[in-house]
C-alpha cells in the first residue's frame, strides 16, 4: 500500500467558494428610550409632595422616654449574665406621675396626679400651673401611664393640657411602671 503524498492547496488553487468564519453584526440599532415624559412624572410627582408636606408643630412632638431595665451583659469568664448599673437622674423630684384609666368603651375614666384624684382637665391645669410656679425656673417632667384600652384623643387632650401649663417634658410610660 502505498500512500500518496498531500496535496498542499493554495488560496488561489482553491477552486472551492471562501466560507465566513463567522457571523459579525455590524453596529447596534439606535433604540429610542423616552426620557422626558419620565423626567416630567418625576418633577411633578415631587412637586406633588413638596407642595402637600406640613411640618409638625411643636404641639405634636411627644418627648417619648420610656423606662428601661439594666442591661444584662455576659462576664467574661463563665459567660454568665450580670446587670450593669445606670445613673439615675438627679431631678426626681421634678417628675410627677399622671394615671389615666380608661373605661370599657375606651373614655377617660378616672386621672391621678400622683396619688391623689384629678376630676377633670381643668383642675389637672391649675395643678400643673401650680407645681410649674412652685418650681421656679427647673422644669417640670411628667410621665404619663395611660391605661392600653384608653383611646387617643384623651390622651391628645392630657398632654395639650400638660404643654399648655408649662411643662417641659411629658414622657410616655407603660402600665404598671411607678414613680
Amino acid at each position: 500500500m502505498s500512500v500518496a503524498p498531500p496535496i498542499l492547496r493554495t488560496p488561489a488553487t482553491d477552486d472551492e467558494p471562501r466560507r465566513k468564519r463567522g457571523y459579525r453584526p455590524g453596529p447596534p440599532d439606535d433604540v429610542y428610550f423616552p426620557v422626558a415624559p419620565m423626567l416630567d412624572m418625576a418633577f411633578q410627582l415631587l412637586a406633588f409632595f413638596i407642595l402637600t408636606f406640613r411640618p409638625p408643630t411643636a404641639e405634636t412632638h411627644i418627648d417619648l422616654h420610656l423606662p428601661t431595665t439594666p442591661a444584662a451583659l455576659p462576664s467574661a469568664p463563665r459567660g454568665m449574665a450580670r446587670p450593669t448599673s445606670r445613673t439615675v437622674d438627679v431631678d426626681l423630684e421634678n417628675d410627677v406621675l399622671i394615671r389615666a384609666e380608661a373605661d370599657d368603651l375606651g373614655d377617660l375614666k378616672s386621672m391621678r396626679l400622683g396619688e391623689a384624684p384629678v376630676a377633670d382637665l381643668a383642675q389637672l391645669g391649675q395643678r400643673l400651673r401650680r407645681y410649674v410656679e412652685l418650681l421656679g425656673d427647673r422644669p417640670l417632667r411628667v410621665r404619663l401611664i395611660a391605661d392600653d384600652r384608653l383611646l387617643y384623643e384623651p390622651v391628645a387632650r392630657i398632654i395639650a393640657v400638660c404643654s399648655s401649663s408649662g411643662v417641659s417634658a411629658v414622657r410616655l410610660a407603660p402600665v404598671g411602671a411607678g414613680p
